[in-house]
């Protein structure tokens, strides 16, 4: 099967500001805890999740509502990466390609930060979110091990990111709607600060 093939059969992104996207509320319903061990229906999401990460160039995380999924798992990658520390200056922490079951996390200080996010489940928006700078985390493997520990800079956001997708939130939630910029836009200002 080609990788064309393979990707065509993957679930498409729900999209919260596309008339044309299906499923929408998946996004604003708190995800459905996943019960251990997995059955065969949820190991299946998790292969879709999997999947559909894996076809993207440019993609620090997932979670399962974004491609239709009403279940409490996420998949990301944070890597060491020059390219992503220009943009990325709070690029301290790393975690490889990770899949978690019922993730939380709780802030470690009322320290935040603010930078730029952008979600495949909001077309063509990108907005300055504020988030908490040191977080801890626990969460399960899909072989139901515990995991636990803590997260700052970047990979703190792209945990309560993702996770927020679970509770049924978007980082537009945090942002004004006039305050939000077209990729274009938000292109144009970055190479204007290179």
């Amino acid at each position: 099967m080609t990788e064309t093939t393979l990707s065509s059969l993957l679930p498409d992104y729900v999209v919260i500001n596309d008339p044309t996207s299906k499923n929408k509320d998946v996004l604003r319903t708190p995800a459905k805890k996943v019960i251990f061990p997995l059955d065969e229906e949820t190991r299946e999401i998790l292969r879709h999740l999997s999947a559909k990460f894996d076809s993207e160039d440019n993609c620090a995380g997932l979670a399962a509502p974004q491609i239709g999924y009403d279940r409490c798992m996420i998949i990301f990658a944070i890597e060491e990466d020059e390219d992503i520390k220009n943009f990325r200056p709070d690029l301290t922490d790393t975690m490889p390609k990770s899949i978690w079951i019922n993730p939380s996390w709780t802030p470690l200080s009322s320290e935040t930060t603010i930078d730029w996010e952008a979600c495949f489940s909001v077309a063509d928006r990108v907005g300055r979110v504020s988030r908490f700078t040191e977080i801890s985390y626990e969460a399960w493997t899909p072989e139901g091990k515990k995991i636990e520990g803590t997260a700052c800079g970047f990979l703190a956001r792209a945990i309560q990111h993702e996770v927020d997708h679970l509770n049924g939130k978007l980082y537009i939630d945090y942002v004004p709607e006039a305050d939000l910029l077209t990729r274009e836009e938000f292109n144009k200002l970055r190479d204007a600060e290179e």
